[in-house]
Parts: structure tokens; sequence; C-alpha cells
């Protein structure tokens, strides 16, 4: 289904957009209006904080429109076919969550800014939820559209299987590498630490201050996160079955995302001219979600591969799909 592939696509960017707008502290362009932007529909363009704002907001819409795309198709076409229909009406829920979650933060930022890196925690947590939905649905739309084969689910297929575990908690990993990253950056804590990859020279400075805990944990979460991709690249280059081609993909991505991430995560703590730090800080966001969203879609590919109720001895083509949702 390309129209989720879409939906994906323009929620990891506004994803992005929302990153650029957070570290050039865009987030007030529009001052204390909500949905409008300093009062009016368009705005007027005095200076950058509004353009980023703004287009942050205009994302926002385009997702939304996808979204209730992506809803109704999936309400016309795959009401009783669960691995479509669920994970489509949980992303249109979310994306009412995500707008309310804009609201908030516009107000937290006049009325309470010291929480309002709670609300920005949380808008980030939920667009990575939310571009995880549209991934999902495109995975599964693929398997229907082009057969499950497409992803090794035949009976009989001799594709590799990454242990489910694995590919879950390196999934798992990448979140909280984000969030993490997310509330460092949120309470001020990017350069807390001297030093990098240590924390002043300390593995865990428990006498250093929260702030450098904070830092230091945000690390360590993404060190797992570098050695639980090591251990699974380790597994595809070894591999004498081999690997599906999609999931074998998608953990190369995740690696060459997660090393660029980290050299971008050293830039901002050794780096100090602030437009480099815009910049990597923006990118460093940015890899985050591109690395959550490569890890989803080896998740799920590892999930259909090992699920009893995915392959079954006659594959569900797509016109079948539809027929049984509108025989009834």
């Amino acid at each position: 289904m390309r129209l989720a592939l879409g939906a994906s696509v323009v929620t990891f960017l506004m994803i992005t957009i929302g990153a650029i707008t957070r570290v050039t502290e865009s987030g007030y362009g529009c001052g204390p209006y909500w949905p409008s932007c300093n009062g009016h529909l368009i705005p007027e363009f005095h200076d950058m904080t509004v353009v980023w704002e703004f287009g942050h907001r205009v994302f926002a819409l385009i997702v939304g429109a996808f979204s209730l795309w992506v809803t109704v198709r999936a309400w016309r076409d795959y009401r009783r076919v669960p691995r479509l229909f669920v994970p489509a009406m949980i992303g249109f829920l979310l994306f009412f969550v995500q707008s309310g979650l804009g609201a908030v933060t516009v107000a937290l930022y006049r009325d309470a800014p010291d929480l309002q890196w709670l609300s920005v925690l949380l808008h980030l947590g939920n667009s990575m939820f939310l571009l995880a939905c549209y991934l999902v649905v495109w995975v599964n739309a693929r398997s229907l559209t082009a057969g499950d084969s497409v992803y090794g689910l035949s009976r009989g297929s001799s594709a590799m299987v990454i242990p489910p575990l694995e590919l879950h908690l390196g999934t798992i990993l990448s979140f909280m590498v984000a969030m993490v990253g997310a509330a460092v950056a949120g309470t001020n804590a990017a350069k807390a630490c001297v030093g990098y990859p240590l924390c002043g020279g300390e593995v865990w400075p428990t006498a250093q201050g929260p702030l450098q805990l904070l830092n230091m944990l945000h690390r360590l979460i993404a060190g797992s996160l570098g050695l639980m991709l090591v251990l699974m690249t380790y597994q595809v280059i070894t591999s004498r079955t081999g690997l599906h081609r999609v999931i074998r993909t998608a953990l190369f991505t995740a690696g060459a995302l997660y090393l660029a991430q980290a050299f971008l995560g050293a830039l901002v703590v050794l780096v100090n001219d602030r437009d480099w730090l815009v910049v990597s800080r923006s990118l460093h966001v940015t890899f985050a979600a591109a690395t959550w969203a490569a890890m989803v879609t080896a998740s799920t590919v590892g999930w259909l591969q090992v699920s009893p109720n995915v392959v079954s001895k006659k594959q569900t083509p797509l016109t079948e799909a539809r027929s049984a949702t509108t025989s009834s």
C-alpha cells in the first residue's frame, strides 16, 4: 500500500521539522496561538522562527490528511485483516493525541516553561509511535499485495530468522535512545558531561549531579543499542542459511544510521559553534527517528516470519482481502 508508505514519509518529515523547530528555539514562533499562527491562518514570516513553527504545523496537517486517508482505506477494504486494520486505527487515534500535545506544548511554553520539556518529550514519543503504526501497515500491506513470499513467509522457505527477542529489544532500545535524548535536550543537559564517551572520566558520575547522570544514561542506552546492532550484524554476516533481504537491509541501515548518530552525539558535546550545534542536534534527532524506523521495519518482518497466523497453506492475496470485507 503506497498510501501507508506515503504516510510514513510525511510523518518522518514532520518529526525532522519538529526537531529543527526545537533546536532553533522556534517553538513559540507562532506565539501563544493554536491552531492559528500569531492569530492568522497564514502568518507574516518576519523571521525564521515563524517559518519553522508554521512549517511544522503545515506538515502536521499533511500527516492528518494521510492519516484520514489510510483510515478510510483500512475501514473500507481491510476491516477483517487485523494486521492492517488495527495499526491503521491506532495511528488515527495517535494523530489526534499528537495534535493535542502540540496545543499543550504551546500552552506550557507560555504558562509553565519549566514543564515544557516534558510535553516535548511526549510529543516526540507519540510521533515515533505514529510513524511505527504506518510502517507496520506498509509492511503488512506489502505482504498482502505481493504475496507473503515477499518476506520469505512461504511454507518451506529457508530464510533465516533472527531471534524475535533480539529484534524487539533492539527496537525498544532505539526508542529509549530517542526519548532519553529528548529529555537530555529538554533539560539542557547536552553539555553537562565533560568529555566523550565517558562523563568526566566516569562511567556513572553519581557525584557530578543529576544532569550528568541523565546525559550518561543516554550514552549507556545508546551503547547498549550499538552492542545489539553489532550482535545482529554479526549474525547476518556469519549466517549460512541467509537472511531475508528486507531484514538484512533494515539492520544494515540501522547500523549505518547508528554510527552517524553516535558521531553527531560527539559533535554536540565537543563542538561549541552555534551553527554547527543546530545542524548536529537536528540531524541527531532525525537519525534517531530513522534508526527507530529501520528497527520497526525489521521487527515487523521478523514477527511475520514467526507468527503462526500469517503463513497458511493458501496465501491471502489483495483481492481476497477486499472480498472478505465487502461480501458481508
